[in-house]
């Protein structure tokens, strides 16, 4: 199976969590492997390794394990993946363009219900829990007062929020914030360059203040059009 790179994600330091496009079927893949062999930075185009955005990649032998809303989730041995080239920053965008949603009910179908600030899928529900959405409101990405990377995402009627999880955001402890990064994107926005959102749901969790077990969306990489590619968004 082939894909293209395009979910670059921090988990606890030092794991990482990929995904990409299968450029035969337009449909998004998240190679896993089990918790006594994690994916780490180890594994990263920087550090040697085979995975970096926009990387073709040919995964080897994989095993669905779907299971709602992560349908999308492939076992595969990650010393049989193969790196085959990395896509220019302009074929990139063409393949990441071509596969964007025009808003999350369209990404994630009618199981994404909005909660107060943020959207969320009930555990076990859904259809999905990747893909890509064209912003069409110009989005504010900051800081927030207790250190974490959000987007607000400006909706017509009120805004939402969801966490930044885009790897190339922090430091090696996959922590702290890069300031001057998430600044200049601030700009960038700001100047109205569009962008791509790499979104997610993250495994599900029962959030402070609440009672159930849900699939949190969060933003797992940020394609911006002046610079689609590179170390940083």
């Amino acid at each position: 199976m082939r894909i293209v790179l395009n979910h670059l994600t921090r988990m606890r330091a030092p794991r990482i969590c990929i995904a990409g496009i299968e450029p035969a079927t337009g449909r998004h893949i998240r190679p896993i492997t089990g918790r006594d062999r994690p994916l780490t930075r180890d594994h990263l185009g920087e550090g040697g390794g085979t995975f970096r955005l926009g990387a073709a990649i040919e995964l080897g032998g994989v095993t669905a394990a779907p299971a709602a809303p992560e349908t999308e989730d492939h076992w595969f041995t990650p010393a049989r993946a193969r790196l085959q080239r990395v896509l220019g920053a302009d074929e990139y965008l063409e393949l990441v363009d071509s596969h964007c949603g025009e808003n999350l009910e369209e990404v994630f179908g009618p199981a994404l219900e909005r909660r107060e600030w943020r959207y969320a899928v009930d555990a076990g529900s859904g259809e999905s829990s990747l893909g890509c959405l064209r912003v069409r409101r110009r989005p504010d990405i900051e800081i927030s007062s207790y250190g974490r990377v959000q987007l607000r995402l400006n909706d017509p009627i009120r805004p939402a929020f969801a966490p930044v999880t885009d790897l190339r955001l922090f430091e090696s402890d996959h922590e702290t914030p890069l300031e001057d990064a998430i600044e200049d994107l601030r700009r960038r926005m700001g100047r109205g360059v569009q962008a791509r959102l790499m979104v997610g749901l993250a495994r599900a969790f029962v959030a402070s203040g609440d009672n159930s077990e849900r699939h949190w969306l969060q933003v797992n990489g940020i394609c911006m059009e002046d610079r689609p590619l590179g170390d940083l968004p």
